[in-house]
């Protein structure tokens, strides 16, 4: 009678008919073994599961009974139901809003229209790819899967899915770290004529960034809630930017190492 003595286990205090319920066995054959069992003891009209240590057990093996509801829940919703459970946990706020850019940026405008437990091997292939096609770097993309990984199997391990997408996802050689890029003065007498002409307020802060070879950050003034909003102005036309000169994996604080020509 494993099965009990699992359910037992799992459940610390239960009573009879909850021992029926979740073994499906009847109620006299319960009854005799709960009676007899040194792992159960009695206590009123409940039960409760005993362990039993034995002098020669080095470890011991821990039980988990996890039914799948097979949910419905979609990719979006699994998504933000993920963020709020690991807000409360002890994670760094960097790595919060890590989580956070990389969901809102890449696994929900491609999975927007999923059910979690639909998303297959084949899919993650496909989004791979589609990453890749998107000039994603390869550093961004191992991100992108390991996080997209953590949220499946956090809901495989709960019951709420099946596990029928299982991956890894395993590094088989070494990804080159970005390196810096510096803008030929052609490139950056370009850059000057579309921040001069589409934005002005740009223009200076470049100007200080490259003079003063300091990162962004300890060049914005204001409250902290002042700098926040601008630095994401500044990231969001600065993309724009990069587009229209055709720079792929540019940052913004590369430009402290250019020159003014």
């Amino acid at each position: 009678m494993d099965k009990i003595l699992k359910v037992a286990k799992r459940l610390k205090a239960f009573t009879l008919e909850d021992i029926v319920m979740f073994c499906g066995i009847d109620v006299k054959t319960a009854e005799k073994f709960l009676k007899e069992s040194e792992n159960v003891k009695s206590c009123g009209d409940k039960f409760k599961y005993i362990e039993i240590i034995k002098k020669d057990n080095k470890f011991e093996i821990e039980y988990q009974i996890v039914e799948c509801i097979n949910s419905k829940i979609t990719v979006v919703e699994a998504c933000y139901e993920f963020l709020k459970i690991y807000k409360n946990k002890n994670i760094t706020e960097r790595t919060f809003k890590e989580y956070r850019t990389i969901i809102s940026s890449q696994i929900i405008p491609y999975f927007k229209c999923y059910k979690l437990c639909d998303v297959k091997i084949n899919d993650i292939q496909d989004f791979k790819q589609n990453m890749k096609l998107n000039n994603i770097s390869e550093r961004r993309i191992k991100n992108v899967l390991a996080l997209f990984n953590q949220i499946i199997k956090y809901f495989q391990d709960n019951g709420i899915i099946d596990r029928t997408c299982v991956f890894k996802v395993k590094r088989v050689a070494d990804i080159p770290k970005r390196q810096i890029q510096i803008l030929t003065s052609e490139q950056l007498t370009q850059l000057f004529k579309i921040t001069n002409k589409k934005y002005p307020y740009l223009t200076p802060i470049i100007q200080n960034l490259i003079t003063l070879k300091q990162p962004l950050n300890t060049l914005l003034t204001g409250s902290e809630q002042e700098k926040k909003h601008l630095k994401r102005k500044i990231r969001k036309d600065f993309y724009k930017i990069k587009q229209e000169l055709g720079l792929i994996n540019y940052m913004f604080d590369d430009l402290r190492f250019s020159n003014f020509v």
